[in-house]
C-alpha cells in the first residue's frame, strides 16, 4: 500500500470533521458542507482504489485515470473561483449601496454651513 493511500483518507476525515464543525458554528451552509464532504469522500475513494479512477475516466472518454482526476480538480477549482467572484461582486454592490445611503443621510447643504 502506497503512502498516499494512507495519508489522503486521514486528511479527508480531518477536512470533513472541520467542515462539520464550521457548519455547527454557523460559518458554512448545509449545501457547502455536503459538497465538500462529498469531494473529500471521492478523494479518499480514489486514493484507496486508484484503479477506480481509470474506470471513471473510460466512462467519460478519457484514457488515463490521472488525467481524469486532474480535469476533475480543475473543474472544482474553476467552480470555486467563479463562486468567489460572484460573492465578491455581490459584496461590492452591497458596499456601494451602503456608502450611497450613508452619504445621502449625512448630506451637508450649503444652507447648513452658513448658519
Amino acid at each position: 500500500m502506497l503512502l498516499y493511500s494512507l495519508i489522503f483518507p486521514i486528511i479527508s476525515i480531518i477536512a470533513i470533521v472541520w467542515f462539520i464543525f464550521r457548519y455547527l458554528n454557523g460559518k458554512n451552509s448545509a449545501v457547502s458542507t455536503v459538497l465538500w464532504a462529498l469531494f473529500w469522500i471521492v478523494v479518499s475513494i480514489f486514493s484507496l482504489f486508484p484503479e477506480l479512477s481509470n474506470n471513471f475516466a473510460r466512462l467519460v472518454g478519457i484514457t488515463r485515470g490521472l488525467d481524469f482526476i486532474i480535469i476533475l480538480v480543475f473543474i472544482v477549482l474553476f467552480y470555486t473561483v467563479l463562486r468567489l467572484y460572484f460573492i465578491i461582486d455581490k459584496l461590492q454592490n452591497d458596499l456601494n449601496t451602503v456608502v450611497k445611503q450613508v452619504a445621502i443621510q449625512n448630506e451637508i447643504t450649503l444652507d447648513d454651513e452658513e448658519e
